[in-house]
């Protein structure tokens, strides 16, 4: 243990203690005397002598290597959640402008028809299959053995017309068909037969229509007919020309 030495305030003698001693007493006037320490320069001491200079620095030199492992979890947080984010993102992204298409296919899928070229090979097959109906119906009339009227062949499409303005159209479709007598195969007549359907938006839904045509009849008697045109010029001029003056016509 370190001894310190100092002076007697008394007689001038030498004291001599220990550190840690709390009194002393002078050898030579046999004086006693309690010891009084500085805290402050004894901590100083202390620090010199375990250079706290440098164990601040030691300590924080290791808080900045014990920090890296934390910064790098969080830049890793970091670009996870910026990760999910930019998924999400594009997500919603993606969702919003199928949605908006699909809106938009719906809204032109409700305008009206406005063009025969707005009708693609779909359009024209849906537009033969729902007149199928009416061009299939039988002849009305007597059917005995004088006159027995046939269908000879498929129904042929000649053309179709497309009259529309703002907000109304008519699509007119005009087919041939061939009739002969089963009994006089020279009692032969090609008729004339117009569709029309109304209104028809872009998906070109034909569920209704109907044909116009008066009836014509195979025979001086009137006892068979169809409702037709005996050629194609009338069944244009009373059911497509008449819409001129109103309506934009195009055709295929």
């Amino acid at each position: 243990m370190r001894l310190v030495e100092k002076k007697c305030p008394n007689c001038g003698a030498n004291l001599e203690f220990s550190e840690t001693d709390k009194s002393c007493k002078c050898s030579y006037c046999h004086r006693a005397f309690e010891i009084e320490r500085d805290e402050k320069k004894e901590f100083n001491n202390y620090a010199d002598q375990f250079n706290l200079n440098e164990l601040q620095n030691s300590v924080v030199t290791a808080s900045k290597f014990i920090a890296v492992p934390f910064v790098i979890v969080g830049i890793g947080f970091i670009f996870i959640f910026g990760l999910i984010f930019y998924s999400e993102f594009t997500n919603i992204h993606e969702v919003k402008s199928k949605n908006t298409e699909r809106l938009q296919t719906i809204k032109e899928d409700n305008q009206i028809l406005s063009s025969i070229d707005e009708i693609d090979n779909d359009g024209f097959e849906d537009l033969n299959f729902a007149c199928f109906s009416f061009l299939s119906q039988s002849v009305v009339g007597r059917s005995d053995t004088t006159y027995s009227y046939q269908s000879a062949g498929d129904s042929r499409l000649e053309k179709v017309y497309v009259a529309s303005k703002k907000d109304s159209n008519y699509v007119i479709s005009i087919y041939s068909k061939v009739y002969h007598n089963f009994f006089n195969q020279s009692d032969q007549h090609t008729v004339y037969i117009p569709i029309v359907f109304e209104n028809i938006k872009k998906d070109c839904d034909f569920s209704n229509g109907k044909n116009p045509a008066p009836e014509y009849y195979f025979n001086e008697e009137k006892s068979s007919y169809i409702y037709a045109y005996g050629s194609f010029e009338d069944a244009y001029n009373n059911v497509v020309k008449v819409l001129e003056s109103d309506y934009t016509i195009s055709e295929k």
